[in-house]
């Protein structure tokens, strides 16, 4: 994953409302338009809404909440919370650090 490409997706949703509006209405080729190129994987990833997967990779939280925030990819501000701290309790229950 382009850790880089994703940030900067998120970046632009917030300061350009028509890149908001064409991945509201059609994300997928929008996606697969974007420069810099984002890979399958995070084209899957953002499809999806899984924002927990992205936040593995190293995304950044703020930018990523943006998702949420804007309503993107099946996304709000509670489902994106939820989807976080599930991604990352998976990761504490792994490592022994939180009960299973």
């Amino acid at each position: 994953m382009s850790v880089y490409a994703v940030n900067k997706l998120c970046r632009r949703v917030v300061h350009d409302p028509g890149l908001r509006e064409a991945l509201a209405q059609d994300p997928e080729p929008v996606l697969r338009a974007f420069a810099p190129p984002l890979s399958e994987a995070e084209v899957e990833a953002l499809v999806a809404g899984d924002v927990g997967t992205l936040s593995r990779a190293g995304c950044n939280h703020f930018l990523l909440h943006q998702l949420g925030r804007w309503r993107l990819f099946g996304l709000d501000l509670p489902r994106y919370a939820q989807r976080i701290r599930a991604a990352h309790s998976d990761e504490r229950r792994a490592a022994g650090l939180e009960p299973g």
